[in-house]
């Protein structure tokens, strides 16, 4: 049967990567997504950051990049880092805004003459005579009395002091080139560094968009694609020492954790074998019957992952840690089985009387532990979130078969391997008991001191208490992951720099009138950063636009540059002297206030220059001035003729959009995308609700990553709410149903409460905060947890009522090794990178341990505090009672 699930296993078990797989059926937005999934694909791409010193430098290295990715072959069906601008050629006007082109306009029509003269000799003398007469101009038409701080004044003048300071700072030492044109006659072009590229908004991050052919059942289904993006990084870095480099985007985060989560899986469950059989060895001092008992258990899982293929048929993120989970506790069924049986041999009983006596005394409370603990994982279905709800499924179904196999499987191996008990024995102890009496001081001591007990019980849940009111929740799934991933780094350094993240919302339109609606309805909300869209191909107002350059292109379209002349420093210095005496009659004609002392400046400086051009030397000065001249007048060439190049565009339509951009944006059936930005840190609570409400006012239907993520969130928030509601309830209804009593009732929960109050407190000195990766421990913990103190209290109420020890060395060693080897099994999550499972171990340690610790301690003392009446009969042979604990006191 074990086999036969094994192989079943291995050809259909699959794994769920997405967190859409783990989301509850029918909802709007999860159904979405696959819709737009289906219709454009790509919506979660790879995405490969470059940062370098430069932006030529980045642009260099993701050209060399991109070559080496496709040329090793790495499993990628597109790659987009780029949209070649000389598509648009001749049309760049458009892709400027309206108030950008109307300032174009009024500069065309303010300096008009200052152009065409500058034009037909473009010389440094020329543009100080041009400023000349445009400060003249001004000054006849009274701009001077409006002030210089803004419109065509401030421009002057701006003019006026960026070349005044270029010209003197050449004559000094060759330096850096800084137009003074600025933006005047800017148009976007192929020639600019950074066009077409992916860029941040200030350009200092270019991004790679890499689309991974997919393994699909896989359960690191982009492993392959990833892992050869960053070979070929890592070869790079020779190459490119300064350029740094990440992958990061939602398939690289998923892929590092499930990877981190399947490395962490298999070396928690080696831990855990390997921890519980070592506590098995030192609890029984003999390798057979544990060893045997431990392979019992491994059946128990094979059948356990042989029904959750064939009713699952995945395992997930949050599934696959559940061997792990289930050794611990699975093994306390066999332990409890193991010790009474030996007990029972021990008391005189033959082979078969001592194993029916176990089932029929034992039985019932490993019954109702195993209905307990796996009840705590079934009431999980009840919840929204599917990921829980099989989490609950397979390991409730795993203790079932575990309990199944150690009432069936491990008796008759029992039968096989002790057939020598098959007649009364000689009154030999077994090996067992003798280590069982080895530790039984230990505890006599302890429980001698009820008050010392009780006084501490008592202060550790005040101060657990005080620990209650620094409780965290962390709801930042990058900080589950482990410490150092490349793909968080790289999500945080993104978030860092350019202000958003790289995970975006998705809309549709139907028209392209509703996608510009959408457009400026999703740009206008205070949580968006940016846009996608076709839109980012075709301009809008472009009727408008065209008129607007159909009024400046006749002005500027018959212009011809000339060539530029050798500099003469002294028609240089007469230009500007001119140019001092206009600002110089500016001033004085200035009332009095910032303007004159701006003015005055102006001149002053004006001045200066003049004097230094004059006490420089010709043969150091002109050559000096030729090469700055040279570089303005290719400036104002490459700008001036790109404006003329662009003053004749045609509309961008559809049909103009590039096919790579078209499969991303434009469905076949002519739906639209628009891929929406965060401008808010979406991995934190607050941010992640105002970006998602704000999305909502625009468009109820929208979806995308974050929306997910969000409404996962809130699923598995109220899953573990309900999750731990339910195991509540379920733990106190079976205790209650088992025992029939109040009182007992009540001190057989009251570790479990203890314990969960004592962990809380615990956390905050831990430095333990609640996330979505442990939060799930608390029903685990009530399951794992709740078998202690019933078992103990079933052992007692069955002495009490038979004859017999209250409190039994065989339950109490019990007990001791099943919860030791339950904290094995959750500590063995501890070795996890990934800080989810890591967390959830710690968590799962820390409630068990000090419910264990309650039980053992408190527990005790309470029950010797029950009044206890004669038993009315005895079923056990005369001298044949295991002694109880010592019942002095000694406070």
């Amino acid at each position: 049967m074990a086999v036969v699930s094994v192989v079943y296993a291995l050809q259909y078990l699959t794994f769920a990567t997405s967190t859409r797989a783990l989301l509850p059926p029918g909802k709007p937005y999860v159904e979405r997504y696959t819709q737009y999934d289906r219709e454009f694909g790509d919506l979660d791409s790879i995405a490969i950051v470059v940062e370098a010193p430069s932006l030529p430098e980045a642009t260099l290295y993701a050209n060399r990049l991109v070559r080496q990715l496709r040329s090793e072959n790495v499993p990628l069906k597109r790659i987009a880092y780029r949209i070649d601008p000389k598509q648009f050629e001749g049309r760049g006007l458009l892709y400027l805004s309206r108030e950008r082109l109307t300032n174009i306009r009024d500069a065309v029509f303010d300096y008009q003459e200052f152009m065409e003269a500058f034009a037909a000799r473009p010389t440094l003398d020329q543009l100080a005579d041009g400023m000349a007469t445009q400060i003249a101009t001004a000054f006849v038409s009274h701009f001077i009395d409006l002030g210089l701080s803004e419109g065509k004044g401030a421009a002057d003048l701006k003019f006026v002091q960026d070349l005044v300071a270029l010209i003197g700072s050449r004559l000094e030492a060759p330096g850096p080139y800084k137009s003074p044109f600025g933006t005047l006659f800017a148009v976007p072009g192929a020639d600019n560094p950074g066009a077409g590229y992916f860029l941040s908004e200030d350009q200092r991050l270019l991004f790679i968009l890499a689309e991974p052919e997919t393994q699909k059942g896989s359960f690191t289904g982009d492993q392959r694609a990833i892992e050869g993006i960053r070979g070929v990084i890592a070869s790079l870095k020779r190459e490119f020492p300064e350029v740094a480099v990440g992958v990061t985007g939602k398939p690289a985060l998923q892929n590092d954790e499930m990877v981190a989560a399947f490395r962490d899986s298999e070396r928690a469950t080696l831990l855990a074998f390997a921890l519980t059989l070592g506590l098995l060895l030192a609890a029984f001092v003999r390798f057979g019957k544990p060893v045997l008992m431990l392979l019992v258990l491994v059946t128990s899982l094979c059948w356990s992952i042989g029904i959750a293929t064939l009713v699952i048929g995945h395992l997930s993120l949050f599934s696959v840690m559940f061997i792990s989970i289930v050794i611990g506790i699975g093994i306390d069924y066999g332990i409890y089985f193991l010790f009474r049986y030996e007990e029972e041999l021990f008391l005189g009983r033959n082979l078969k009387e001592a194993i029916e006596i176990t089932a029929a005394r034992s039985g019932p409370g490993m019954l109702l532990g195993a209905v307990t603990a796996a009840g705590t994982f079934y009431v999980l279905w009840l919840t929204d979130f599917r990921g829980v709800r099989e989490l609950g499924f397979i390991a409730g179904t795993a203790l079932i078969l575990s309990w199944l196999a150690m009432m069936t499987l491990l008796p008759a191996v029992l039968v096989l391997v002790d057939r020598r008990h098959a007649g009364r024995p000689a009154g030999t102890i077994p090996r067992a008991i003798a280590l069982e009496r080895m530790h039984v001081p230990f505890v006599e001591r302890i429980v001698a001191y009820p008050k010392a007990v009780l006084v501490m019980a008592v202060a550790l849940t005040a101060v657990s208490a005080w620990g209650l009111r620094y409780i965290e929740f962390d709801y930042n799934l990058l900080n589950l992951q482990a410490f150092g991933t490349e793909s968080v780094a790289w999500e945080k350094r993104i978030l860092a720099t350019a202000g958003r993240s790289g995970f975006t919302a998705l809309a549709s339109a139907d028209t392209l009138e509703e996608l510009r609606q959408k457009y400026k309805a999703f740009r206008a909300l205070p949580s968006v950063s940016e846009v996608d869209s076709v839109l980012l191909l075709i301009p809008e107002d472009q009727p408008q636009k065209l008129k607007i350059i159909g009024d400046f292109a006749p002005l500027v379209a018959p212009v011809r540059i000339g060539r530029a002349t050798a500099v003469d420093p002294s028609r240089l210095v007469g230009s500007l002297e001119t140019l001092k005496r206009r600002f110089t009659i500016a001033a004085n004609e200035a009332p009095e206030g910032d303007v004159r002392g701006k003015l005055k400046l102006v001149a002053e400086d004006i001045g200066r220059l003049v004097v230094k051009i004059r006490q420089t030397d010709p043969q150091v000065s002109q050559p000096a001035l030729t090469h700055l001249q040279n570089q303005i007048y290719r400036d104002f060439v490459r700008s001036f003729q790109r404006l003329q190049d662009n003053l004749s565009p045609k509309p961008i339509g559809l049909a103009d959009v590039p096919s790579e951009l078209r499969a991303k944006f434009i469905s076949d059936g002519g739906r639209f995308l628009l891929q929406i930005h965060p401008g808010v840190d979406i991995w934190d609570r607050e941010g992640a609700q105002r970006f998602v409400s704000d999305l909502r006012s625009v468009d109820p239907d929208v979806t995308g990553t974050p929306v997910i993520t969000y409404e996962a969130l809130h699923l598995m928030e109220r899953a573990y709410r309900q999750g731990t509601i339910y195991a509540i309830l379920l733990v106190t209804l079976v205790t209650a149903l088992t025992l029939r009593r109040l009182r007992e009732t009540v001190l057989a929960l009251l570790p479990l409460g203890l314990g969960l109050m004592w962990a809380f407190g615990l956390m905050y000195f831990f430095g333990l905060k609640f996330n979505m990766g442990n939060v799930f421990g608390l029903p685990l913990i009530l399951g794992a947890a709740a078998e202690y103190g019933l078992n103990i209290v079933l052992r007692f109420m069955e002495g009490r009522d038979h004859g017999g020890p209250l409190i039994a060395r065989s339950t109490m060693m019990a007990v001791l090794v099943s919860g030791l080897t339950t904290i094995a099994g959750f500590g063995s999550l501890m070795v996890a990178d990934h800080r989810g499972i890591f967390g959830l171990g710690l968590l799962l340690t820390l409630g068990t341990a000090t419910s264990l610790i309650a039980a053992l301690v408190v527990l005790p003392v309470l029950l010797r505090m029950v009044p206890v009446r004669a038993p009315l009969y005895s079923d056990r042979p005369a001298g044949s009672e295991a002694q109880p604990l010592a019942t002095a006191t000694r406070d």
